[in-house]
Parts: C-alpha cells; sequence; structure tokens
C-alpha cells in the first residue's frame, strides 16, 4: 500500500471561524484513495497560531516560548482535522516516530507540530522519510511556486516543474530577503532531495488537485522532484 503524506496549510483551515466546509470536502477527495493509500496528514497552525505570536511577542516573549505556542496551535487543528475522518487516530502524536507507528494502525494518521524549530513542512517531509513516502502534498494558500512573490509582482510567473536543487535555491533567496516568499523551509527541502521524494506545491483549496495527485499524479501547481 502506498503511503502519501500531505502538509496541509493551517492558512486555508484555521480562519475565523474554523473552514469546516473545506475541511468536510478534502476527508471527502481523499477517502476516495483510502483503500490503497495510507495517509499521514500533517496540520500547520495558522491564524489561531499566529493570533497568540504576534500578540506575545510584543511582550518581548522568547521565540522558544512563541515556538511551542504555535505547537499546541497545530496540534488543535490536527485534533480538528481528525474528526472529520474514520479509521484514524484521536490521540495526536508528538513524535515522528510515534507518528510513523499509527500510520501502520491506521489509514490516516493526523500530527501538527513536534519541537520548536521545525516548522509544519519539515515534521512531513521528515514523516515521509521515515515511512518510505514519494510524494508528499504541501497545501498551501499559493497555486505553486512562482519566480517572486504574486502577491507582490503582478508579473511573477508559475513554475511548473523544478528539480529539488533549484527548489532549495529558489528558498534561499527567500529566505535571505532577495527574490521569492518561502514557498518551503530549506530543511524541508532538503530532506526531500536526500530521500528523493516528490513534492506537489499547490493551492490547497482547490479539493480537486489532491484526487489528481493521487490519481494520475497531474497537478496544476508545481512538481519538484530529482
Amino acid at each position: 500500500m502506498e503511503s502519501v503524506v500531505i502538509s496541509l496549510g493551517g492558512s486555508i483551515i484555521s480562519g475565523d471561524p474554523l473552514n469546516v466546509k473545506f475541511l468536510g470536502e478534502f476527508c471527502r477527495e481523499i477517502s476516495k484513495f483510502e483503500k490503497k493509500t495510507r495517509f499521514g496528514i500533517v496540520v500547520g497552525g495558522g491564524k489561531l497560531a499566529r493570533n497568540y505570536i504576534s500578540s506575545l511577542r510584543v511582550l518581548k516573549v522568547n521565540d522558544h516560548v512563541l515556538d511551542e505556542i504555535g505547537i499546541h496551535a497545530t496540534r488543535m487543528n490536527a485534533l480538528a482535522t481528525a474528526t472529520f475522518l474514520k479509521d484514524v487516530n484521536h490521540r495526536i502524536p508528538t513524535s515522528i516516530n510515534d507518528a510513523a507507528e499509527l500510520m501502520n494502525l491506521y489509514s490516516y494518521t493526523v500530527m501538527g507540530g513536534t519541537e520548536p524549530g521545525h516548522t509544519t513542512d519539515t515534521v512531513a517531509a521528515l514523516l515521509a522519510e521515515r515511512v518510505g513516502a514519494k510524494k508528499l502534498i504541501n497545501a498551501t494558500s499559493v497555486d505553486g511556486v512562482y519566480s517572486d512573490d504574486p502577491k507582490k509582482n503582478p508579473n511573477a510567473k508559475k513554475i511548473l516543474r523544478l528539480s529539488h536543487d533549484e527548489a532549495i535555491s529558489l528558498s534561499l533567496k527567500g529566505s535571505i530577503g532577495a527574490g521569492p516568499s518561502v514557498f518551503m523551509d530549506l530543511t524541508s527541502l532538503n530532506i526531500a532531495k536526500r530521500s528523493n521524494i516528490e513534492i506537489y506545491v499547490i493551492d490547497g483549496s482547490r479539493v480537486s488537485e489532491y484526487g489528481n495527485i493521487l490519481e494520475n499524479g497531474k497537478t496544476s501547481g508545481t512538481l519538484i522532484s530529482g
């Protein structure tokens, strides 16, 4: 049975209020493939995390504590997501190894963050590596990887295919403030490169994208591969 990991961006589900309509549609779409696919779903913190972190940063709360708060937000979102699925864990794992063990027991394993300093994209890449998944779907608020930040530059062009090295180079430019916004952090991209994991960067709110990728490996977003 194939294993697939989905990094479900918190911005897609965690608004004000929780986007229950999307969660229902998303879970119905991926459930079409549960007989041949085992899913690991890593959920981000979204607005829930940002609200707490931005308020406390003004008070000079240190970054380690802010990361811990963000992690708790991701786990709340993960538990909310799990309620829409059957044959799923309802104890949110706190480590990659715990999640990998749960993937042997359930059709769906849902988790949030693990430790300070690790984004949920990095957690998703580590989980994919740990369970031998060769597909990682990075569900974001943008419909792919662009040559520049499309929210700031209307002339930015979407890039349909990238090698791991090209994606790392583009992410590095964004991380030092010259070029596109960071679509994935460097750690997650390097993990994907070393284990030859394909990454599909998609607009996660487009539910049909998940089915297209799972059915035939096609996407209107960006494919990052070896």
